[in-house]
């Protein structure tokens, strides 16, 4: 039982802190619990923090629940409407029933009315009215209503005809929130205009409309009519919010199964959301080791079939993140359309809210191929079998405990650096990462550099052998320094150039008994001394992923460090060399002209009567822009 807490909570440490739906899962896979929140990652975590130990409701969920899964949102409201949904699906035992979709709000057009009405509803539940939502509550609907009047001044009387009982017009009518249908002021024509326009902004025509409003609020400013513009600008806001609130309910009505792909170079993660009547009932992953050079299209095309063999039902538009190749997209179509018995569209969107989607699922599949790589590296078992596998599959004289590994980031001629990470039992232990200058070598010779790297430091190992680090204060102790612990393996970035660097400096230190590969990133190639040919690990397997996280560790280090000494580099300028010029006067220089090309253009007696420039820094600096005249 203490195993399970301990695996949730490290599942909840793992989630993303983003808005979304969490489901808690028992052993069987039928789901418990569903909830929303703001911050999954720190809601989930409440669940297991101290002060939630004595709530005999929580207590018994946390027995009963054997996995978390979750389900990224854009906001909360869409949290709030997705939560909604899946508790109707679910009939999870630990939530409480929440009404179903005849109960949401939303706001309704009476189009059989001569003039139509726009009113709150809960439900659909006259066909000849149209319907927009739901909305995440009843607020919600009358705020959107009220805003809307503001642009389209609708009427609001509840009869089926315009007007009062007692023929006067209304309140609305003098303060130009309705156009005053009852006064014979409009005709049914321009009434319908400006219900047109209620639909076209509810239907996603909104740009034309705000840019019309911008238009208007500059109109009004130029003409210096400031509080109507004020006025419109509040318009435009509120609008803007309306379309805010509307993002978790913008897919229409359609059925539709989205696809989304996540991949590196060796596993690729499959989200698939099950959308129905324009919302998200639910999302399944699906993680998968790749084949060599393998697309993302190819991916989906070999998915698709496995996943609709055994489906009950297909929806009429499936939507994927990557295209399959035209002959596989074809078949593919022929073959969905056989199996349901009607037309299917698969399609790539390239724009809109489907794009948007689909953006959507993918995003969630890469948090979840994330999460997936989170608990591998938190698994001490799987570690174990990774270095095991590191151990026999290359054939190793002893289990790897100790491994480094060595890039070279050289984007350039200038700022070459090298990196070094280090992982013990399959863990990176990020205080012995250690970076390098590189200093003796000029151009682009990547070999030249790594030999340079490894050179200086197994020159640390074998000068000081496994000498403490001093320092420590007295009854402590003591800590080996990074480049004092002897490797058991070292890892090097590149091929066969590469390791024959590297084989050049353990044999210049006599380090003979430290052991050496390179790891190409085409194809994940292994390359060993004195062994021909390559080395290729099963791309599914544990020793095979965990080389390449140390890889790639490295890879982003020695990448970090590069950016961090271009900016340094970039910070500097040609003032730094010009004798007489330090920080002060440099600070002094940019204060008064504002850039260095403005300092470049000063003429030496403008610069001579700076009072804090002497005259010789002033001439130095003049001859610093000026070499021709010296």
């Amino acid at each position: 039982m203490m195993e399970m807490a301990d695996e949730l909570r490290k599942a909840a440490a793992a989630l993303p802190d983003a808005p979304g739906v969490y489901l808690f899962i028992d052993g069987r896979g039928k789901v418990i619990y569903v909830g929303k929140a703001a911050s999954l990652r720190k809601r989930v975590a409440s669940y297991f923090q101290c002060g939630e130990r004595d709530n005999p409701r929580l207590e018994m969920l946390r027995s009963r629940a054997a996995g978390i899964d979750f389900i990224v949102t854009a906001n909360e409201v869409e949290a709030l409407i997705l939560e909604a949904n899946l508790i109707k699906r679910h009939h999870p035992d630990y939530n409480i029933e929440f009404r179903d979709d005849k109960s949401y709000p939303y706001m309704a057009i009476c189009m059989g009315d001569t003039f139509p009405r726009v009113i709150f509803v809960r439900g659909k539940r006259r066909p000849e009215n149209l319907y927009y939502g739901p909305f995440a509550h009843a607020g919600a609907v009358r705020e959107t209503m009220e805003t809307l009047r503001k642009v389209f001044p609708f009427r609001a009387c509840r009869g089926r005809e315009p007007g009062k009982s007692a023929g006067s017009p209304c309140l609305d009518y003098h303060i130009g929130l309705c156009c005053g249908p009852c006064t014979g002021g409009v005709t049914r024509e321009e009434y319908q205009r400006i219900i047109a326009g209620v639909r076209g902004f509810m239907e996603g025509g909104h740009e034309k409309i705000l840019r019309s409003l911008e238009e208007r609020m500059r109109h009004e400013a130029s003409r210096l009519q400031y509080e109507n513009a004020a006025r419109t600008r509040d318009r435009i806001a509120a609008l803007r919010r309306i379309l805010e609130r509307q993002q978790a309910h913008s897919l229409g009505e359609e059925d539709q199964d989205v696809f989304g792909i996540f991949a590196d170079e060796l596993d690729a993660c499959v989200t698939v959301f099950t959308v129905r009547g324009g919302k998200i009932l639910g999302k399944q992953d699906y993680h998968t080791s790749l084949p060599a050079m393998q697309e993302e299209g190819e991916v989906l095309a070999a998915f698709l079939p496995r996943y609709y063999e055994s489906a009950s039902s297909i929806p009429r538009q499936v939507l994927l993140s990557h295209a399959p190749g035209e002959e596989d997209l074809a078949l593919l179509r022929v073959w969905l359309t056989k199996k349901a018995g009607r037309a299917i569209r698969l399609k790539v969107p390239q724009r809109g809210e489907k794009k948007r989607l689909v953006e959507k699922v993918v995003e969630n599949a890469r948090l979840a191929h994330a999460l997936q790589r989170t608990k591998q590296a938190s698994d001490l078992g799987w570690l174990s079998r990774a270095v095991e596998g590191i151990f026999r599959g290359l054939s190793l004289r002893r289990v790897p405990y100790r491994i480094e590994c060595y890039d070279i980031s050289n984007l350039g001629a200038d700022d070459a650096v090298g990196s070094m990470v280090v992982f013990e039992a399959g863990l990176p232990v990020r205080g012995d990462y250690r970076r390098f200058r590189i200093r003796g070598v000029g151009g682009q010779n990547d070999v030249a550099m790594m030999e340079e790297v490894l050179d200086r430091r197994l020159a640390r190992l074998v000068s000081e052998g496994s000498r403490p680090r001093e320092g420590k204060a007295p009854g402590k102790r003591p800590r080996l320094d990074s480049f004092h612990k002897r490797p058991d393996l070292i890892i090097v970035d590149g091929g066969e150039g590469q390791l024959a660097a590297a084989m050049k400096a353990l044999e210049r230190h006599a380090c003979d008994d430290i052991e050496v590969a390179s790891l190409a990133k085409r194809l994940e190639e292994i390359h060993l001394p004195d062994r021909a040919g390559r080395v290729m690990l099963p791309r599914d397997s544990e020793a095979l992923h965990l080389l390449q996280r140390i890889r790639d560790e490295a890879h982003r280090y020695a990448l970090d460090y590069h950016r961090r000494e271009r900016v340094r580099r970039s910070r500097a300028s040609l003032l730094d060399d010009v004798p007489g010029i330090g920080l002060k006067r440099k600070k002094a220089l940019l204060r008064h002209y504002g850039s260095v090309a403005a300092i470049s253009a000063a003429p030496l007696q403008e610069l001579v009567s700076l009072s804090f420039l002497d005259r010789r820094s002033a001439e130095n600096l003049y001859r610093a822009f000026h070499p021709e005249e010296a």
